[in-house]
């Protein structure tokens, strides 16, 4: 349930900043709500509190932002490295290249969080309090509802259960006292699945209970609960699930299963020649492409259709291949389930198995998944 793309926003100290499309629609919701909020309690005209609803909920959702760049920082700076932020339906993720290495590690990064939301909640604090002393009961009000909102996220991310922030602080702490990270990860886990499904269950209560009751409203607070209890019991279950895998496949590397022996063209080959040589007879193929040796590029079916038919004969591959990009690359040392982990990331069925540049072989995701479910006995 973790999005994968989104609309690139900005990058702060090398971490991308994506918009998942389910973000607006959280947003335009909360906005709602506000505007409800102000209606009922700030006592102003909606010229006032309409604009004052949207610069605050535009400042909670900066205040995620910057909970998730506080994780990312910290991580970043102990060698975990975060490349990427999406915010999505569900607030915001820090997407991870690798996993945590050490229970310290852990530990840093998952009050950073917390820490962060509660500093936030201080400023917009005092920022009330001067608005009020100046007589800006409106925006006071905005800032009154950021600084409890705050609050609220750094509290409700302390609760032990993974992956929330009190669920990676119990994991540390276990892990420390441990010094097994598969079988912490799995106790962190389950209580995040018992938290997941705790919010199921209330939010099941309230819509039922708003059917027979309505004067409660409690059917969209209901909805929320179950979206986010059901989130939270898939991540629980996928964090655990991963980790697992990760212990399983130790010691096997991407050489143990690649296929060698890829056919290649040169860049100068021809549209015509890669056509009648690879895709007439496999055209759902991808083919890599070389440049003095080494791989730089790919084309497939689509990319030849660009091109008028009759021009293939005098059009070579490197017109309209694709360059490949690092993340379609793995190196024949790397751990088999780093390469997995890339392959879930991007989406692909393949990543290219590359050694100083030059093409090794193809590691497909069916045989990692084979490799890996033999490994674990579960099917993925």
């Amino acid at each position: 349930m973790v999005p994968k793309r989104g609309i690139r926003i900005g990058e702060f100290r090398g971490i991308a900043v994506y918009l998942h499309w389910s973000w607006f629609i959280v947003f335009f919701l909360l906005l709602w709500v506000v505007i409800q909020f102000f209606q009922l309690n700030a006592g102003s005209s909606p010229s006032r509190y309409i604009p004052v609803s949207v610069l605050t909920t535009f400042l909670f959702f900066i205040s995620v932002l910057l909970h998730e760049l506080s994780h990312s920082v910290i991580a970043n700076r102990n060698g975990v490295p975060i490349r990427r932020i999406t915010l999505f339906v569900f607030g915001g993720v820090a997407q991870m290249s690798s996993d945590v290495t050490s229970p310290g590690v852990e530990f840093k990064m998952a009050v950073a969080g917390p820490l962060c939301s509660y500093v936030l909640c201080l400023v917009f604090g005092g920022a009330a309090y001067l608005a009020f002393i100046l007589g800006a009961g409106t925006i006071s009000f905005g800032f009154i509802l950021l600084s409890a909102v705050n609050f609220g996220l750094g509290t409700f991310n302390l609760i032990p259960g993974f992956p929330l922030d009190g669920g990676r602080i119990l994991r540390s702490l276990l892990w420390h006292h441990s010094g097994n990270m598969e079988k912490s990860t799995r106790t962190a886990s389950r209580l995040g699945e018992g938290l997941g499904g705790l919010l199921i269950t209330g939010g099941v209560v309230m819509f039922f209970l708003d059917l027979f009751q309505p004067q409660y409203d409690l059917m969209l607070a209901g909805v929320w609960f179950i979206f986010i209890g059901t989130f939270l019991v898939q991540a629980a279950y996928n964090s655990y699930r991963q980790v697992r895998l990760r212990t399983s496949l130790s010691g096997i590397r991407v050489q143990d299963t690649i296929r060698l022996g890829v056919p290649a063209v040169d860049s100068s080959t021809t549209l015509e020649e890669v056509y009648k040589l690879h895709l007439e007879r496999a055209p759902l193929n991808t083919v890599p492409v070389l440049r003095q040796g080494r791989l730089a590029a790919s084309v497939n079916l689509s990319d030849l259709r660009s091109v008028d038919p009759a021009l293939w004969p005098d059009t070579p591959a490197s017109q309209v291949s694709r360059p490949v990009t690092h993340d379609e690359t793995v190196g024949t040392e790397q751990p088999l389930f780093e390469a997995i982990a890339i392959m879930e990331r991007s989406g692909t069925d393949f990543l290219w198995v590359v050694e100083e540049g030059r093409l090794i072989g193809v590691l497909l995701r069916d045989d990692a998944r084979r490799i890996a479910e033999e490994s674990t006995g579960h099917r993925l």
